[in-house]
């Protein structure tokens, strides 16, 4: 037989029920009324983690950049007096161009100087899957000098638009990369009297310039060198001597780095 609960029983357990009912409620309490606020508050802060990430993602590369070029100009100034020693600071680059570029890989590997004799811009064409397996952050290219030797090239307007449209093409396989267009180096006067053309590269330079302006690449003035230098041509009065190389490759560091 059950035995009765007795009158001060029967009220203890209704104090349990009823305390326990509050502790359900109070524990159910933020996912009713408040679910919406809270779901939401979790969506917002997943937004703004995320909008963090990419804040500090982007920060850090800019801070990066900033230290690669403050440390490059760091080398650069230490290396001012003794110019043979820069190539360590060529990173992540392509040179495109003539035989006048080949002479580069005397000093840089072969695989980031894509030139040969007697190239004109045309040869472009056969280096752009090359350029973008690289896929380079500085592209420089110095074309000219074979181009200017044949009569299809002598109008300088179309011959500025013809170079145009290569580095549309190279731009097209690196979007990222920043295009550095050298100026056309000159030759002495053994070279100009067999190509009396040559005497109109300076011509071209100034409408490659205006080129390079217009479209937004980088152009790079040489023309000081060689008359800072003119011992630097071979005697063939149009390509130069290994040791003229140490400058040029200062210069185009200069371009990237400044210093």
């Amino acid at each position: 037989m059950k035995k009765k609960l007795s009158k001060n029983g029967k009220i203890f357990v209704f104090v349990v029920c009823i305390f326990v009912v509050v502790l359900v409620v109070i524990a159910l309490l933020p996912n009713m009324g408040d679910k919406k606020a809270i779901d939401e508050g979790r969506n917002y802060l997943k937004s703004l983690e995320k909008g963090n990430v990419n804040t500090v993602k982007s920060k850090i590369d800019e801070q990066n950049k900033k230290d690669e070029i403050a440390q490059a100009r760091k080398m650069l100034a230490e290396k001012t007096t003794d110019q043979n020693k820069i190539w360590s600071s060529f990173k992540d680059y392509v040179l495109i161009g003539d035989s006048r570029v080949e002479t580069f890989n005397v000093y840089l590997p072969k695989s980031n100087v894509l030139a040969k004799k007697g190239a004109r811009i045309e040869t472009v064409d056969g280096y752009l899957p090359t350029i973008k397996s690289l896929n380079p952050k500085y592209v420089f290219i110095c074309f000219g000098l074979n181009d200017a030797s044949i009569p299809v090239n002598w109008n300088e307007d179309k011959y500025v638009a013809k170079y145009e449209s290569y580095l549309k093409k190279i731009q097209n396989v690196v979007p990222n990369a920043t295009i550095y267009v050298n100026s056309i180096l000159p030759v002495q006067a053994g070279p100009m009297k067999k190509h009396p053309f040559y005497s109109h590269l300076a011509n071209y330079n100034v409408k490659l310039k205006a080129m390079c302006e217009r479209d937004h690449y980088k152009y790079i003035d040489l023309s000081d060198l060689v008359e800072t230098y003119p011992d630097g041509y071979e005697p063939d009065g149009e390509h130069f001597k290994v040791s003229f190389y140490k400058y040029w490759g200062y210069r185009l560091l200069q371009n990237i780095y400044g210093g």
